[in-house]
């Protein structure tokens, strides 16, 4: 754990309280300004949001939606614990994660991560760590629906 007094800004007149965590599952398209609204700070100077969406064409396969599966039970307190750490790992204010379950069609969005910091530095590398981590760590699949079958595709 990094001792708050190592991330204190010398610009900043006082340390800041614990970060906002927002962390879950959704099988519903995600309010990207109300999960921002969620944890932005009067002390946060910066805010980076990242959204995942289903593209397509994807390696070479026309791609109808993906669809993801979680572990309900586990995953929530998974993703919170990572956003946890990353937003201690980078003196974040606030930290979201929020991945949609279910069937998600082309264009839409998938992954919602926002990172709030005093500055932009720790912002981005907070939203990059972060969804890297959900990415890798995170119990959850994905089956790429493309035209003519699907696939498990490694990697959320």
């Amino acid at each position: 754990m990094t001792d708050p007094a190592d991330r204190a800004d010398p610009c900043d007149d006082a340390l800041p309280g614990p970060p906002v965590l927002v962390a879950r599952l959704d099988e519903h398209p995600v309010d990207v300004a109300a999960l921002v609204a969620q944890v932005r700070r009067d002390d946060g100077g910066a805010i980076v949001c990242f959204e995942g969406t289903t593209r397509s064409p994807n390696h070479g396969h026309e791609v109808v939606a993906l669809e993801y599966e979680a572990w309900p039970e586990r995953t929530p307190a998974q993703l919170e614990r990572l956003a946890a750490e990353v937003a201690d790992r980078h003196g974040l204010l606030g930290a979201a994660v929020v991945h949609r379950t279910g069937w998600v069609p082309v264009g839409a969005t998938a992954v919602v991560v926002v990172a709030v910091a005093a500055h932009r530095g720790a912002a981005f590398a907070g939203a990059s760590e972060l969804i890297d981590r959900v990415k890798s760590e995170a119990w959850i699949w994905k089956k790429e629906h493309r035209v003519g079958g699907a696939v498990w595709v490694e990697g959320c």
